[in-house]
């Protein structure tokens, strides 16, 4: 059984204590107080408060509406400078901003320098984890017809955005693709410096042709020196016999794009929105079952808390890797319809931390920053640092 709603924020004040609702936070001692109130650390705070509101440019170069990219090499750790992909506002809609030096403020406070600010596009492929990791965006997520939410919904962005202009399907387009763009664009002898080919892409509209690709791109990759993890997001993989069949081509890890747990058929594409909850807890058992890595994917922002809290508990038990948790990001009146009321608050995604805490507390399960540019999580899970 899952812990009472209520006793995931054992650390809020005492009911006789009537604290105001935190909206947001405007500067580094409203972080401060709020960290003070959940057991946060500061910056995490100033973080998740960023990837909710978003961030203002000086020089304007993405148009508001838009999304922005950046390295930025924060005052708060010593660590790598850390990837940042955000929606742009003006300077009414959001207390952070990118200076005309490129500094990154948060009010009147300089909280980091960035670099390679640009336009967020939807690319054929792009390297994480300093070029460990490849994302393959092989069957053109611009073509989904998406999902309501959808940072890339086709109907939002325009060819200055999709990029992903072309389809890298079958056998020969994989092996052109990788051979004879991204080894010598890379100066890669071989493959062999990969941890992980990432299938990050659009609905193939069947199961079959979802399976086929993973195999197309096991052998291809293999045959090139690839040794490392396929790993595949998305919601197409629901038979036994799919995992049977892949069960061959291992190490394979399933990411279930869950997204939402309420409002499925409304906000997501048909083919998606009636696959049920229950389906998909079934597939996650399946892949556990044949020695698969397994877990999910889940946008904060869409779903109330207490559904959040029921859903996060239930799903724990079907994964062996901790979740890719994102928070959610707005830059159309559209997208802002989805959200959950409670998520108009600040308050509601350091509530949504907690929870998700306490579900994967002590299963050394732990988010792993490389992986998620939106995260509720940078240097801490609890207690423990998080490494990467």
């Amino acid at each position: 059984m899952f812990a009472p709603f209520n006793a995931i924020f054992e650390e809020s004040p005492p009911r006789e204590y009537k604290r105001k609702l935190i909206k947001s936070v405007g500067s580094i001692e409203d972080a401060t107080m709020a960290s003070e109130i959940f057991g946060i650390p500061m910056p995490e705070v100033v973080f998740c408060e960023m990837n909710r509101t978003g961030v203002s440019l000086e020089l304007h170069q993405v148009p508001v509406k838009f999304r922005v990219r950046f390295l930025c090499d924060e005052i708060f750790s010593n660590k790598s400078p850390m990837f940042f992909a955000l929606p742009v506002k003006n300077s009414r809609q959001t207390k952070f901003r990118v200076d005309k030096n490129s500094s990154l403020f948060f009010n009147h406070s300089c909280i980091g320098d960035t670099t390679n600010v640009e336009l967020d596009t939807c690319d054929c492929s792009y390297f994480r984890k300093n070029k460990r990791v490849l994302n393959l965006n092989s069957n053109r997520r611009g073509d989904c017809f998406g999902c309501t939410f959808c940072i890339h919904n086709y109907t939002l962005y325009d060819n200055r955005v999709l990029k992903d202009d072309r389809k890298i399907i079958d056998k020969d387009s994989l092996k052109n693709f990788l051979e004879k763009e991204i080894m010598p664009k890379n100066g890669f002898p071989d493959l062999g410096c990969l941890e992980q080919i990432a299938i990050v892409t659009g609905l193939f509209g069947q199961e079959d042709l979802a399976v086929k690709h993973i195999v197309n791109v096991r052998k291809v990759a293999e045959a090139l020196g690839f040794r490392g993890t396929i790993f595949y997001l998305g919601c197409e993989l629901l038979s036994k016999k799919s995992f049977e069949i892949l069960k061959d081509y291992q190490p394979i890890s399933l990411c279930y794009s869950i997204d939402c747990f309420d409002h499925r058929e409304e906000f997501m594409v048909h083919k998606k929105g009636k696959i049920t909850l229950i389906n998909i807890a079934q597939a996650l058992g399946y892949a556990l079952n044949r020695g698969f890595e397994a877990t999910f994917s889940y946008i904060v922002g869409l779903d109330s808390l207490e559904s959040m809290a029921k859903n996060v508990e239930f799903f724990s038990r079907y994964v062996n890797r901790f979740p890719i948790v994102n928070i959610y990001q707005t830059q159309h009146s559209q997208q802002r319809k989805n959200m959950t009321p409670e998520a108009t608050h600040l308050e509601y995604f350091l509530k949504a931390r907690k929870l998700f805490e306490q579900a994967f507390a002590g299963r050394g399960l732990y988010p792993r920053n490389w992986e998620n540019y939106r995260s509720l999580w940078y240097h801490k899970f609890n207690s423990v640092d998080l490494l990467e």
